[in-house]
């Protein structure tokens, strides 16, 4: 049951993310404005943060084993 909360999170997680990447993607196309910054760093932080969760649950796991 712990895997699947696991993989629910960080898929919705990623999902929105890229929900969010894309609108802002198509946003600065049509104003012909550069990518916001804060997009930018919204990406890195969320992936970085979900490489942290998953590693951690998966590296517990294996260790309890």
């Amino acid at each position: 049951m712990k895997d699947r909360v696991i993989y629910f999170l960080a898929i919705g997680i990623l999902t929105l993310l890229t929900c969010i990447i894309i609108g802002d993607f198509i946003v600065s196309f049509e104003d012909g404005r550069p990518i916001d910054d804060g997009i930018i760093n919204l990406m890195q932080v969320t992936i970085t943060g979900l490489i942290g969760i998953i590693g951690t649950y998966f590296g517990m796991k294996n260790g309890r084993d």
